[in-house]
């Protein structure tokens, strides 16, 4: 099917470990609370966004779905590329 890349289905490989060991780290109750300030100073620049320009309201959820990853994961984006 070619969903090999989302975790659950994945298998027991090399790449779920990984990936099991990055969502452990970035989801654990306490790693959510240091999120906070970050999600929130991204939340008011999407709403400005989608105010502005409310006609292109997927690619500012895209990005502010991105720019969360990017700052929960910095070092682990890498890990995630497919050939």
């Amino acid at each position: 099917m070619g969903w090999e890349w989302l975790v659950p289905f994945s298998g027991y490989t090399e790449f779920w470990r990984q990936a099991r060991k990055l969502l452990d780290r970035g989801l654990r109750p306490g790693a959510a609370a240091t999120y906070r300030p970050m999600q929130q100073t991204r939340a008011r620049v999407l709403l400005t966004r989608l105010l502005t320009t409310p006609d292109e309201w997927k690619g500012h959820i895209e990005l502010f779905v991105a720019q969360l990853f990017c700052c929960v994961y910095p070092s682990s984006v890498s890990h995630f590329r497919t050939s």
